[in-house]
């Protein structure tokens, strides 16, 4: 389905895939990477991403960030924006099928650093589990590794030139990993050859969420790209697991290797 919903009193839009079957499932939601107009929701992500989730029985949505794809606002890529995902997640209570006692997010890129905002933010969403690809963790090194996004920063994020430190680490998880929850398990994944979001800020950022007691487990992958195509049904299977097991199941955290390579 397309779907609207209002945010902070903004339409905006976005995507819904549901089971055909009758009754109650947890849901996923999908926090797209890019800005603006660069990986906007689409049909075929509905189709290649959020489909194959629903397939194995999750409501999943995703909405269009704040400005974009028709929606009202003006994006801040990681600012007021958060509360696009946040107040999706409550709107779910409308849609029949949705279990809204049961919620996951999956993250890529820009949707990844949207995964930790939403947690940091927001404890009272019922989100028990995340799965995050390729996801940004720190803003400095990811400007110094791929610059174009030093300019994303200066035309979506208010006042930037002026407070350009202080929004930086708002938007870094690893400078406030002791904030987020002790209790919701997150999968990271991540390419040691990502091409647009460094990996050299993963592992610093997996090293902190150890030390604070936040349950997560990190797979690395030697070579590929942003994205993980190359990987496509290690992935899958990889996401697939971890919602089954801590979202659909509830099951309490138990990861036997909590940094794990795949070649």
């Amino acid at each position: 389905y397309s779907i609207a919903h209002i945010s902070d009193s903004l339409f905006l839009t976005g995507f819904m895939v549901a089971p055909k079957a009758p009754g109650e499932f947890p849901c996923i939601v999908y926090n797209r990477g890019g800005n603006q107009e660069l990986g906007q929701l689409l049909v075929a992500t509905a189709v290649e991403i959020m489909a194959p989730l629903a397939a194995e029985g999750y409501v999943v949505v995703a909405t269009n960030y704040r400005g974009n794809s028709g929606g009202e606002g003006k994006e801040e890529f990681g600012g007021e924006d958060v509360n696009d995902v946040r107040n999706l997640i409550k709107s779910l209570k409308e849609f029949e099928k949705a279990n809204t006692e049961k919620v996951g997010l999956l993250g890529i890129s820009r949707g990844g650093m949207m995964n930790y905002l939403t947690l940091k933010s927001e404890p009272g969403l019922n989100i028990k589990a995340i799965v995050t690809i390729g996801g940004i963790t720190d803003m400095n090194e990811t400007i110094k590794y791929h610059p174009q996004i030093e300019d994303v920063a200066i035309e979506l994020i208010p006042d930037f030139n002026q407070n350009r430190e202080a929004e930086l680490k708002k938007r870094s998880a690893v400078y406030w990993a002791d904030e987020l929850p002790k209790n919701i398990p997150m999968l990271i994944l991540h390419s040691k050859e990502d091409q647009h979001v460094s990996y050299s800020q993963t592992p610093s950022f997996a090293d902190s969420l150890l030390a604070y007691g936040v349950p997560h487990k990190l797979v690395s992958f030697e070579d590929d790209n942003h994205g993980l195509l190359n990987h496509r049904e290690t992935v899958k299977e990889l996401v697939l697991t971890w919602f089954d097991d801590y979202v659909k199941n509830a099951r309490p955290f138990e990861e036997g290797n909590i940094r794990e390579t795949v070649e």
